[in-house]
Formats: structure tokens, C-alpha cells, sequence
């Protein structure tokens, strides 16, 4: 779980276990999930949540777990359990989908929302939004989530102040901020969202002017060992040199980064990562990051329960929720940056 809280909207949707009506202790919730433990941490933290969300309210959660990695593109195991879900009296199910690509994405997606629809039951889409398309073919989905696009300008933003305060990272003193992406999988939309968001907001920033994005020459995928091999080429290559500012597309990518960088004895460069994950903070903490931006999986996670316990007792999906769903079926969960300075704070 993550080590700092940033509930600022969970006060008005909360309750604990003295909360806890005789109406939700007879409510039936499915939770369809896409990851095994262990796999990817701010999943982990997004189960936790809902499992304890759950307990504090007395509900019955039915829990499955498709375990994408091994399943891949076989997309029939968690089709399967969440059709099982309902006919086991779930009255919602929340549902993190599987990372598949293309038209079998679109159509295992179809498939439960179809099967969902005829039984009366509304999916809650955690952590991965159903895409605009499917959202207005059907009006038994809602989206819990945070926009990636938004992620990358945050992501920006945090860059921009934190080279201005820092004169220093202007290691050839050119005026200029020479920096390199490592941006990951690049056939994942959500990271190519995050990079051009991130490029535009840069781009139109008040150092606009005054960037140099330094091309990776080597692919990286979304593992950090993966990129700790690729950034400790460059330092033996010396290409190290050219970059004064490295910002990965997760924390991943920068934590196998500061691998390299420990495994050099060098200290180094800016860091800039993306998820907020318990080892990042950390980093940020002991100066060995220079930030990273909390996607508020916890919070996303108990509005996910709230909501789909708010639809199994037959109320509005948002009742005691602050925030307004966009576009009729999404609701969106702002970022924090995490930097030094809002850790002191």
C-alpha cells in the first residue's frame, strides 16, 4: 500500500465497519481482476482497497483473478467469471479488464457488457476504462479511472519547476535542458498518451524554447531490468554525458534506471517517474528521485466499491460522491505530484 494518503475526496464517501447498514451486509458485489498479486504494485494496492472496502461493509465480494500474464490474449477466463459473477447474484460487478489489444479487446469487453445488460447488472470499469465507443453503445458501464493524458501534463509541469529551481542540472550550462524519455512500451496506448501529453505541455511551458529531447536509441519495454540494461550502456558509452534530465513513463523504468546508475557508483541524473509506487516515494524521499506523480489508485479503487454498493442497493451511482462523471459514464480521479518539496509539506 502506498506509505502517504491522499484521500482529500474519501471523507464524504467513506464508512467503517460501525458503518455498516443491515441493507449492505446482504448485498453481493463481483470483483473481476486482471493481475495476479506481486505482479504490478499499485494493482495490488487497488485490490486491497476494495477487498477492505468490502469487509469494513459487510458486503459479499465475489473475488476472481484472470491472471493476464499468463492468459495474454486469451481473454475467455475472465468473460467466464464475470458471467459466473452475476448468475452468483452479483448485483454489480467491478471489473480492472485485461490489457488486451485491438478487436479482441473490444470484443471480450463487449461480450461482458452485453451478458451484464441482459441481467440487469452494470459493470464498474476500474483502473481501465471501457474507450468512448463502447461507453455510448452501452449505458450499463461506468468508468472509474485517471485520464493518462492528464498524467503526462502533470508529469510535465513537475519537470518545469522543479529545472527551474534547480539551475544546477544545467550540467554544460547551455541554457538548455537536454533530456531523454524512456518511455516504455510504446504499442500501449496509455504510455503514448502520457509521452505526448507530457511533449505538448513541455513544448508550450515557459521553457519551451529551451528543451532538447535527446532520442533513446533503444527500445524499452515496461520492465525495470529492461531499463537498467539500456541506461547502463549509456553510461558505458558515454552518451550519459548528453542527458541532464531522464523521465520514465513509469516508476519502473526510473527505479531500473537508479539501478544502473548505484551499480556505475555515479550519482544520478534527475529522475522523474510516473505512479507514485511505495519504492519511488521512497526514492523521492532520499533524494535519489527528483519526483514522481500518485496516480490515486486507493482513492480510484474505494469510489469503484462505492459506487458499484451504490447501484446494488438501488441508488444513484454517485450518491455521497463529490465528484460528476464526464461524457455520462466517467469519472475521473486527479493526480498529485510528488516531489521533495510536497513531501516536506
Amino acid at each position: 500500500m502506498y506509505s502517504i494518503s491522499f484521500n482529500r475526496l474519501w471523507p464524504t464517501i467513506g464508512g467503517g465497519a460501525n458503518n455498516a447498514s443491515n441493507s449492505t451486509r446482504g448485498v453481493t458485489i463481483g470483483f473481476a481482476h486482471c493481475c495476479v498479486r506481486g505482479e504490478i504494485s499499485t494493482m495490488d494496492a487497488s485490490e486491497d482497497a476494495i477487498r477492505q472496502m468490502a469487509k469494513e461493509r459487510g458486503t459479499k465480494l465475489l473475488f476472481e483473478t484472470a491472471n493476464e500474464s499468463q492468459n495474454k490474449d486469451d481473454l475467455t477466463v475472465q468473460i467466464n467469471q464475470v458471467k459466473n459473477m452475476i448468475d452468483q447474484g452479483a448485483k454489480s460487478v467491478i471489473v480492472v479488464f485485461q490489457a488486451a489489444k485491438g478487436d479482441k479487446g473490444t470484443a471480450a469487453k463487449t461480450e461482458i457488457l452485453e451478458y451484464a445488460k441482459s441481467k440487469g447488472v452494470t459493470i464498474i470499469a476500474a483502473r481501465r476504462p471501457v474507450d468512448k465507443q463502447l461507453g455510448s453503445r452501452f449505458d450499463n458501464v461506468l468508468s472509474v479511472a485517471s485520464s493518462a493524458s492528464e498524467a503526462g501534463t502533470y508529469q510535465s509541469k513537475m519537470v518545469v519547476e522543479q529545472w527551474k529551481k534547480h539551475p544546477e542540472w544545467d550540467s554544460n550550462e547551455d541554457g538548455k535542458m537536454q533530456f531523454v524519455i524512456l518511455q516504455g512500451d510504446k504499442t500501449n496506448k496509455k504510455m503514448e498518451e502520457r509521452t505526448s501529453a507530457f511533449m505538448r505541455t513541455l513544448m508550450t511551458s515557459d521553457i519551451g524554447d529551451k528543451i532538447e529531447r535527446i532520442p533513446a536509441l533503444e527500445e524499452t519495454n515496461s520492465e525495470r531490468n529492461k531499463a537498467k540494461e539500456i541506461v547502463a550502456g549509456w553510461i558505458k558509452s558515454e552518451q550519459i554525458k548528453k542527458i541532464e534530465v531522464m523521465v520514465g513513463n513509469t516508476d519502473d523504468l526510473v527505479l531500473g534506471a537508479l539501478d544502473a546508475f548505484k551499480e556505475a557508483n555515479i550519482p544520478p541524473l534527475p529522475l522523474f517517474g510516473m505512479n507514485a509506487i511505495d519504492e519511488a516515494q521512497q526514492a523521492v524521499k532520499n533524494g535519489e528521485m527528483a519526483g514522481t506523480v500518485l496516480q490515486d489508485v486507493v482513492t480510484q479503487s474505494k469510489l469503484s466499491y462505492q459506487i458499484a454498493e451504490n447501484l446494488a442497493l438501488g441508488k444513484k451511482a454517485n450518491d455521497g460522491i463529490d465528484l460528476q462523471f464526464t461524457g455520462g459514464n466517467t469519472l475521473n480521479v486527479p493526480y498529485s505530484i510528488i516531489t521533495p518539496d510536497s513531501l516536506a509539506k
